[in-house]
């Protein structure tokens, strides 16, 4: 699903400044203006590959990508090393910074692309574009590792520089799509400084989420309807949902909504909601600042799932509640009947669950101190909070031996080398 968003998002226009798009799934990400653009099919031809020796991953040698005529030079090179290393983890791939493209016109004429700049009214300057270097349809570029650093160059003159890009748009009034307004004091350049209204928007955000939808159906399914059924949960689910609802029961609390919020702050809440709104804890993805704001909307969609009342929904609720208003009442239905489920599902003790453990620790590489170095580390952000609740219940010595721990631990704490773990 992750990878699905991120093509959805490429297959439009995407600022290289803002970082906005013409595919979004919040407003606040959303490109100002429509941006004209066509597709380009370029062949590209990787010459070597110097990033992963001594790993198991290979690098296509030749392979066709798909670009848009509004991409910068960046952009161009980030979506050719996607294609490129597809089968390769993210943190192994190479970056932007350290690969050169060159595009190809005959068999011995050739030309390095890097970002460059042009002047446009008002003192903006403009980054350049694949259009803008006419660039073709079924163009051949070569792709090598950098031998030097970039030679970014400008219109305006001056001496080439790696950094000279990051201090122009640092400096602001540099913009590529669309014109940053909020850097702009006298709101001038074509731009009026106001986001589309929600009526606007609202259109060309379902544009983004209708060839999502099965993905994100896709995704509660998964959550809340294991594929072989219930009697496929980890046990300690199956344990953690009994016990909360005996402490319901020992506490005499017969109001189901209850009960309910309880289980969803110990599972969906606590747990999937984390891999929802940041996968790259748990898979090897990187994220930007678009893809971020769409996982946030699926996440706020997930939250509002696992209410246990309706929610009313007018015009002015958040545009992620207008946009899923049809979707969320079906996935409510889902969140209950899958705590019903569990509910009909044979109790298991505590030794099924040690016995589960037992078995996922011989199929997984735990990192024993891995674990408990964030532990410790969680423990010391609730020290205070911990020694009360150990004083207070007549653990005097254990809250002393504690504190003289967490002492000790915190001298050593920034010396610790996790990778060496």
């Amino acid at each position: 699903w992750y990878q699905r968003r991120v093509r959805e998002i490429e297959k439009g226009p995407v600022d290289y400044i803002t970082g906005n798009a013409r595919y979004a799934l919040h407003e606040k990400n959303l490109l100002s203006k429509i941006t004209e653009f066509h597709k380009l099919n370029v062949m590209v031809y990787l010459d070597d590959d110097p990033y992963l020796k001594d790993t198991p991953y290979t690098p296509l040698k030749s392979c066709q990508v798909s670009l848009l005529s509004c991409d910068t030079i960046s952009q161009t090179k980030a979506k050719i090393i996607d294609a490129m290393y597809r089968t390769v983890p993210d943190s192994l791939k190479p970056t932007p910074n350290d690969v050169d493209v060159e595009w190809k016109s005959g068999t011995t004429s050739s030309l390095r692309l890097v970002d460059m700049l042009h002047n446009t009214q008002d003192g903006w300057k403009q980054l350049d574009t694949l259009g803008t270097l006419n660039i073709d349809d079924q163009a051949v570029f070569q792709c090598i590792p950098r031998q030097s650093p970039p030679p970014f160059m400008s219109q305006s003159g001056g001496a080439p520089s790696c950094n000279s890009l990051l201090r122009e748009i640092e400096n602001g009034r540099v913009w590529h799509l669309e014109r940053d307004v909020d850097n702009e004091a006298d709101g001038k350049g074509g731009m009026s400084g106001v986001k589309t209204v929600p009526e606007v928007f609202l259109t060309r955000l379902s544009a983004t989420k209708i060839p999502l939808q099965k993905f994100v159906d896709d995704l509660f399914n998964v959550i809340f309807t294991p594929n072989e059924g219930i009697t496929s949960l980890p046990p300690c689910v199956k344990y953690l949902m009994d016990f909360l609802d005996s402490e319901a029961n020992r506490l005499q609390i017969n109001d189901p909504e209850v009960l309910h919020t309880w289980k969803n702050n110990a599972l969906p809440l606590r747990y999937w909601i984390s891999i929802i709104k940041s996968p790259d804890v748990v898979f090897d993805v990187r994220k930007n600042n678009n893809i971020d704001s769409c996982l946030s909307v699926i996440a706020q969609t997930f939250i509002d799932a696992t209410y246990y009342e309706d929610m009313t929904i007018d015009k002015a609720s958040q545009s992620s509640r207008l946009l899923y208003c049809k979707e969320i009442p079906t996935y409510k239905q889902h969140v209950r009947e899958f705590y019903g489920e569990i509910q009909t599902c044979r109790p298991v003790t505590e030794n099924d669950v040690d016995v589960s453990f037992n078995k996922d620790k011989k199929q997984t590489q735990l990192r024993k101190q891995s674990a408990l170095y964030e532990m410790f580390h969680y423990a010391c952000r609730f020290s205070e909070e911990l020694r009360e609740s150990l004083q207070d219940k007549g653990y005097r010595d254990l809250a002393d031996q504690f504190l003289s721990i967490a002492d000790i631990g915190s001298e050593h704490a920034n010396s610790y080398d996790k990778q060496s773990v």
